[in-house]
């Protein structure tokens, strides 16, 4: 089957996965998207089991824009020794929501071999890609992947920074990654312990 007719027969069949409640929710909480079917992870999750690795496939579903179930799927099913720096950059500047942020990091920027370097670039961008930057910051950590100085030190430079907003969002993912960081790495532990203590955050 073409790229584009599985695109379509993918689209189709959201359709029997929706959930309006869900996506009214997600409309509340300022989740906004052009499309929102409302399907759960889980659903995606199987959904992606069916159609197993799929590079041209990713690409294609990453293209529809503003669909969220396209773009979420796609995180799945894009194999990471497919994804080039370029491409996971251009995915990158495509985030728009703090939903699409957490599942690029955690379903595939993880597992790329060039993750730090993806985190240094991220914490250039805004709020939305900062929040993608925190999050697989802190994956990395977990998986016992060691950073280098430079991408410590650009985090503790941003981070003094983006721990004075007022986006909750932007807050929550800059808080578990700076406490990964403090309990993981020892070399900046402490300026990490001091920049979440002296903000009124208890390190763990």
């Amino acid at each position: 089957m073409e790229t584009s007719e599985q695109v379509k027969q993918i689209k189709r069949s959201f359709r029997l996965y929706m959930n309006g409640v869900t996506a009214a929710s997600m409309r509340c909480k300022g989740l906004e998207y052009k499309v929102n079917w409302g399907v759960s992870q889980p659903d995606l999750r199987r959904m992606a089991m069916q159609y197993g690795k799929d590079s041209a496939l990713a690409d294609a579903l990453w293209n529809e824009q503003g669909v969220r179930e396209c773009r979420l799927l796609a995180t799945l099913i894009m194999p990471s020794d497919m994804m080039s720096e370029e491409m996971a950059m251009r995915w990158a500047n495509d985030i728009t929501s703090a939903e699409l942020a957490e599942m690029l990091a955690f379903n595939l920027f993880q597992h790329l071999k060039f993750g730090y370097t993806l985190v240094r670039q991220l914490l250039d961008k805004d709020d939305v890609s900062r929040i993608c930057a925190y999050n697989l910051m802190c994956r990395l950590l977990k998986r016992g992947e060691q950073p280098d100085m430079e991408t410590l030190d650009k985090l503790l430079a941003v981070a003094s920074v983006d721990i004075h907003t007022v986006d909750r969002q932007l807050l929550h993912s800059l808080i578990n990654c700076l406490q990964c960081a403090e309990q993981i790495n020892t070399e900046k532990a402490l300026e990490v312990r001091q920049l979440l203590n002296n903000n009124g955050f208890d390190a763990f």
